[in-house]
């Protein structure tokens, strides 16, 4: 891959990253008071914090990605 094609494929991973950040805080959280009572303090629904950690789990798989990319430079 050449330096013009990793250019093109970073800019097309942090879109993507920012995608994923845009969906993630579209995911509805629980009430603060719901939240407060809670002593483990869950943000979401069990639902909604499968589907945060799937996208979380993408994010972080972009992240590596773009370290390889970097280190290939």
């Amino acid at each position: 891959m050449n330096n013009e094609q990793k250019a093109q494929r970073y800019d097309w991973l942090l879109n993507q990253a920012q995608q994923i950040e845009r969906q993630i805080s579209r995911v509805p959280k629980l009430p603060l008071e719901e939240t407060l009572q809670d002593l483990d303090s869950k943000e979401y629904s069990p639902e909604n914090q499968a589907q945060v950690q799937s996208l979380k789990q993408q994010l972080e798989r972009i992240n590596d990605e773009v370290k390889v990319l970097m280190r290939a430079l």
